[in-house]
């Protein structure tokens, strides 16, 4: 981001937002990460009556575009989901401090065109980031969902789900129905009993009862979500307002090296390896870097080095 001042807010204008960790290290190592920020997100997005168009959850920084009505609402939002998403993590990781740099990237998008142009580059954060060959193809932009109910999983039929499935979904139904989110115990509770399916539409299931972007506000400025598709599979948009350098980065190395650690190397899951003394994680960075390809700084990004 360009300096360290407060950034410019404006009422009655959309704003593609911008969030970047300290040090660059990472903010998902799994998927109940993804699931936990994004009902958070959704859950404040409400309570402050800020207009989502966009969210795009990249492995190491967040993307919004967000219609600001009042800017101290807006503001509130940003403070209280970062605080609350903060604590949740930090409390999962058994870390400590701030997450996200301060002061948030964020600039105003007055006219038309600039407005599709932050559009396309929000969307198109994981086609560049070659977690993804067409837009619609990344979970964690939320675009499939604007036409499709599941679409990473299984269709499915309640009334003919497992028991153990339903009663997830229905734990789903009470937070989000009580206005509150996700947290890691009621994630790691819900999904116990489930099978790779039924994990997979139960993702598709919070994502479709928190999600809180209007689509149809955002593909109005392509007469349809399926030219806007075409659009942004056809042009990844710019950014000259917020300087981003992870723009156009490989992320896959670090999918990569979670499975290896996670799997290959039997740790089970991150949260273990992260508390591992620095001694023992920097002897898993050489070895990440020898058997994956990944070089000093991804490796130092990812076990928070």
């Amino acid at each position: 981001m360009r300096g360290r001042n407060k950034p410019i807010v404006r009422a009655n204008a959309i704003h593609h937002v911008y969030q970047n960790t300290r040090n660059g290290y990472l903010i998902f190592y799994s998927v109940k990460d993804y699931l936990i920020l994004f009902s958070v997100i959704s859950v404040f997005a409400r309570r402050y009556g800020v207009q989502i168009l966009g969210i795009s959850l990249m492995p190491d920084h967040i993307h919004l575009l967000v219609y600001v009505r009042d800017v101290d609402s807006f503001r509130a939002f940003m403070r209280e989901y970062t605080k609350v998403f903060t604590y949740l993590w930090n409390r999962h990781y058994r870390r400590t401090g701030p997450m996200f740099n301060t002061p948030f990237g964020c600039a105003p998008k007055l006219a038309h065109k600039r407005i599709r142009s932050a559009i396309a580059y929000v969307y198109n954060n994981p086609v560049e980031g070659r977690l993804a060959s067409q837009v619609e193809e990344d979970r964690w932009n939320f675009l499939a969902y604007a036409n499709k109910k599941s679409p990473f999983s299984e269709k499915l039929r309640i009334d003919r789900a497992r028991w153990e499935l339903r009663k997830a979904f229905n734990t789903v139904k009470a937070c989000r129905k009580e206005g509150r989110w996700l947290d890691y115990t009621e994630i790691d509770k819900a999904t116990k009993n489930l099978s790779l399916r039924e994990i997979q539409q139960f993702i598709d299931y919070v994502i479709r009862k928190y999600n809180c972007i209007d689509y149809p506000a955002t593909t109005s400025y392509y007469e349809s979500y399926g030219k806007m598709v075409i659009v942004l599979n056809a042009n990844t948009g710019s950014e000259y307002d917020i300087e981003e350098d992870t723009f156009g980065k490989d992320y896959r190395c670090y999918k990569t090296m979670i499975r290896e650690l996670c799997f290959a190397k039997g740790y089970g899951s991150m949260e273990r390896v992260l508390n591992l003394p620095e001694a023992d994680r920097r002897r898993l960075g050489q070895m990440l870097m020898r058997e994956t390809g990944a070089n000093e700084k991804e490796v130092a990004k990812l076990l928070r080095l």
